[in-house]
């Protein structure tokens, strides 16, 4: 994991975090993906972005998608799972 990659997955870890104040965000990272568990008003949400995305992505192109995701995590009225980067929906 490069130093690029580490920046980027402490970037959306803290976007998470203040977006979603009323939220707990735990950040782990297994093999070739980054894993954000979200608890949120009695909802627990996987958000996982594969190391790849992290690597070819620009830092304004990953913050888009984290204010999207932010977005529909606060209108969920039900636990998801979701992967950034994964050809077939989770």
């Amino acid at each position: 994991m490069s130093t690029d990659i580490d920046f980027k997955a402490c970037t959306i870890l803290e976007r998470l975090s203040e977006e979603l104040a009323d939220a707990t965000v735990d950040y782990c990272c297994t093999q070739d993906m980054h894993e954000f568990q979200i608890t949120r008003k009695g909802l627990k949400h996987e958000v996982g972005f594969l190391e790849r995305v992290l690597e070819l992505r620009d830092l304004p192109d990953i913050e888009q998608v984290v204010k999207r995701l932010v977005e529909e995590l606060k209108s969920s009225t039900q636990s998801r799972r979701i992967r950034v980067g994964s050809a077939t929906p989770a």
